[in-house]
């Protein structure tokens, strides 16, 4: 199990490090295949050391969101927003008996982290409000989902998810920059697809590491 494991983990390493060649191809099957792949190494990995379901879950739901964003459009983005938005709910059930809201206003650092993510959320959504259109409502949804996750993640007493969490956050604000903000060829949509890739992998690698361990555990 111990080869099985350590294995896993690093395929989905190695193909996430892979991608990053990908990130400025057409969108099309192929591109979608290689983009789901390293999360969905991250479902199995956490499916086989004996993690949480809903973690499990969580990371099979965002490697289909990733096979959706891999395309072009609003049907796939929409679909790729419900998949992540079902994800962030099933780690937020997933959180909750093991919260302690305290936990927040008790810690400086906790509590900066908290408005944090409310300011930026609600900073974003003023900055998108006109330019996503008719995407702006399930953009608002989404953006609820995900904070409420980074509070709950912030709310644990084990500080990993609260990492995992602000790199999915600082990810997400990426993505909505570049799909909203910026032009196709602007010269830091290249840089930007980048950061959003590398923060986005790494908050799903968090995740599974602090509740399944690294195999040698």
């Amino acid at each position: 199990m111990f080869i099985f494991l350590s294995g896993v983990l690093a395929a989905s390493v190695a193909s996430a490090l892979f991608y990053f060649r990908w990130l400025e191809k057409p969108a099309g099957q192929f591109r979608a295949v290689l983009k789901m792949f390293p999360v969905a190494l991250l479902a199995v990995y956490a499916l086989s050391a004996g993690g949480p379901l809903l973690l499990v879950a969580a990371l099979a739901l965002a490697a289909l969101g990733d096979a959706c964003l891999a395309y072009d459009g609003r049907s796939p983005f929409l679909a790729g927003l419900a998949a992540f938005l079902v994800s962030h709910l099933a780690l937020v059930v997933l959180f909750w008996p093991s919260i302690e809201p305290s936990l927040i206003t008790d810690s400086a650092w906790r509590y900066a982290a908290a408005w944090f993510f409310v300011v930026l959320a609600a900073m974003m959504l003023l900055l998108l409000w006109r330019p996503a259109g008719p995407l702006a409502v399930p953009v608002m949804v989404y953006a609820a989902a995900i904070v409420a996750m980074a509070l709950s993640a912030l709310s644990l007493k084990t500080t990993l998810p609260s990492v995992g969490a602000a790199l999915f956050v600082l990810s997400d604000a990426g993505l909505a920059i570049q799909r909203f903000l910026l032009k196709p060829h602007d010269p830091v949509t290249k840089r930007l697809k980048g950061f959003i890739w590398a923060t986005y992998y790494t908050a799903q690698l968090v995740y599974t590491l602090a509740f399944t361990g690294l195999p040698i555990f």
